[in-house]
């Protein structure tokens, strides 16, 4: 199967590739902490993905699949991994109460708050957050994780710049590792006792690039 074009989203596309990202993590171990009953986790997960993918328009890059979205990549650099009061409410990150409820987004930004402090300990500040990244199950085991992440790891690499993600579900570990990220934690959340892992992956010099840089 060849590979879908990976294209930068357009705000026309965005409902759609929040529909993909619901989908992507519909049995997500955070998902469905957030959303306990399946049901109302598949009504509300796109309203949940679309602030996520509208913050990444706005101050980072977003990257998908050409045509109809299979999935998508929000990365955030060095000048906007760090999400303030501000930016936060020019995203609608801020009414994530009122599109969850108030009981699912308290659960939600439990979570977040619990491991943000590793965010901030174990790598540098100028980096490269991938703040979400979900592939549609169709589509899921053919390369197109991969190709979302492949183009901005490439330029960290050529930056000289480390990326960073967490995750909840297990099954990402492997793919992350084979991506050339490590794990830096490996921890239970207290409070819904989820096991998250957060990984550092640091920038790859081609020895020509270095010649290049002498």
């Amino acid at each position: 199967m060849a590979l879908p074009t990976i294209v930068p989203l357009r705000e026309g596309d965005l409902s759609a590739a929040a529909a993909a990202l619901a989908r992507a993590f519909q049995d997500d171990p955070l998902q469905t902490y957030v959303f306990p009953d399946p049901i109302e986790r598949a009504l509300r997960s796109p309203g949940h993905f679309a602030p996520l993918l509208r913050y990444g328009l706005q101050l980072g890059e977003v990257l998908t699949t050409a045509g109809a979205p299979a999935g998508a990549a929000v990365w955030l650099g060095p000048n906007a991994w760090e999400v303030t009061p501000e930016r936060a409410t020019a995203a609608g990150l801020d009414q994530l109460p009122i599109t969850l409820g108030t009981a699912a987004a308290e659960r939600f930004f439990s979570v977040l708050a619990a491991i943000d402090p590793y965010h901030h300990r174990d790598v540098p500040a100028e980096h490269w957050y991938v703040m979400v990244v979900g592939v549609a199950p169709e589509m899921q085991g053919s390369g197109v994780g991969r190709a979302l992440l492949q183009p901005i790891m490439d330029r960290a690499d050529a930056a000289g710049q480390p990326c960073y993600l967490e995750t909840a579900q297990p099954k990402n570990v492997a793919f992350y590792e084979h991506l050339g990220f490590r794990r830096i934690v490996e921890t239970v959340e207290s409070q819904s006792g989820l096991r998250v892992w957060t990984f550092r992956r640091d920038p790859i010099t081609s020895p020509a690039s270095a010649v290049q840089r002498r």
